[in-house]
């Protein structure tokens, strides 16, 4: 007989953990942002997207095209807004685009 003891604890709780104590929570974060930043904004601008960072609850893009920066910087309400719905928290407070 085993003398494991078993509890109720969902799989998300157990994951957050031990991102938690391995000090890897905020870089999977980040990653997470990216990828919803990604689905929102589709394949082609994710292509003309030069860089994606997250720093701090900014995110900052870095494009390849002037008219896309342009286009983004109009859309910037309606990008976040997207990607917190997607993580379900307010993961992005601010987005620049350069």
């Amino acid at each position: 007989m085993s003398t494991r003891k078993y509890t109720d604890t969902d799989l998300k709780s157990v994951i957050a953990e031990i991102l938690r104590r391995n000090g890897l929570e905020e870089r999977y974060h980040e990653m997470e942002v990216v990828r919803c930043y990604r689905e929102v904004v589709g394949e082609i601008i994710w292509k003309k997207t030069r860089e994606c960072k997250l720093h701090g609850k900014i995110l900052v893009l870095k494009m390849d095209s002037g008219p896309l920066k342009q286009e983004l910087s109009y859309q910037k309400t309606k990008i976040l807004d997207s990607i917190n719905v997607l993580l379900e928290i307010i993961a992005v407070e601010k987005l620049e685009v350069w």
